[in-house]
């Protein structure tokens, strides 16, 4: 099994897990703590290679994804608060 395939499984099954959280309505503090952490994952591993930003140096690679923290940052605020 070569990298990509692995990656997509990954992805699978954190977006299996998100869709259960919403599913059986368990919504805690921690469970959207979880389901943030798990976004920014499954972001990232979108970013690095099916991007194809973990072949690229530098400032290239590492906006999108500090812009995907960014972004989750601010929704984590925006419920917590």
């Amino acid at each position: 099994m070569d990298k990509f395939t692995k990656v997509y499984i990954t992805l699978i099954i954190f977006t299996f897990f998100t869709f259960s959280l919403g599913w059986f309505e368990l919504i805690s503090e921690i469970s959207i703590i979880l389901l943030l952490i798990t976004t920014f994952i499954k972001g990232h591993l979108v970013i690095e290679y099916f991007m194809g930003l973990n072949e690229v140096s530098g400032k290239y690679r590492y906006i999108p994804s500090i812009w995907l923290g960014v972004i989750i940052l601010f929704i984590g605020l925006g419920y917590f608060l």
